[in-house]
């Protein structure tokens, strides 16, 4: 069983993806700030991290820095409503492949997490449909 970290401030979200992911077979860990997700990430090990990008203590972008330095292989999903290109450059160059703006479309996130499992973690996935803008990480 896959084990997923998932570190969202927002309780009503994160319970919601954790019924979701729960649901889909994944074991779910899941923490409410950047500095609980570090601990977490530096006492056991994962199969991906999902993580906000404004939390409390730590954000995930300093997040992300921290654990590249000490697990560079954990693939790492961010779901985010503050995206704009200025952090989804930044994100790219920690290697974040797959993001996802807010509101989650619960349908767009089980398939985007489903393709981290099958495909690894260097198959890049902005989570967008044809017919949107795209917050694309590949090129």
């Amino acid at each position: 069983m896959k084990k997923i970290l998932l570190a969202e401030d927002d309780r009503n979200l994160s319970r919601s993806l954790d019924i979701l992911l729960t649901l889909d077979g994944y074991e779910v860990v899941s923490v409410y700030n950047g500095e609980e997700a570090l601990n977490k990430l530096c006492h056991q090990q994962y199969d991906l991290l999902i993580t906000d990008i404004v939390m409390p203590q730590l954000d995930g972008a300093e997040l992300i820095s921290k654990i590249k330095l000490l697990n560079p292989d954990i693939p790492i999903m961010v779901v985010s409503g503050k995206l704009n290109e200025d952090l989804i450059e930044e994100l790219k160059r920690y290697g974040v492949q797959h993001i996802l703006p807010k509101p989650i479309n619960p349908s767009r996130f089980r398939k985007m997490v489903g393709k981290i499992f099958t495909n690894g973690k260097h198959s890049p996935d902005s989570g967008a449909d044809e017919s949107e803008q795209p917050h694309s990480t590949s090129e």
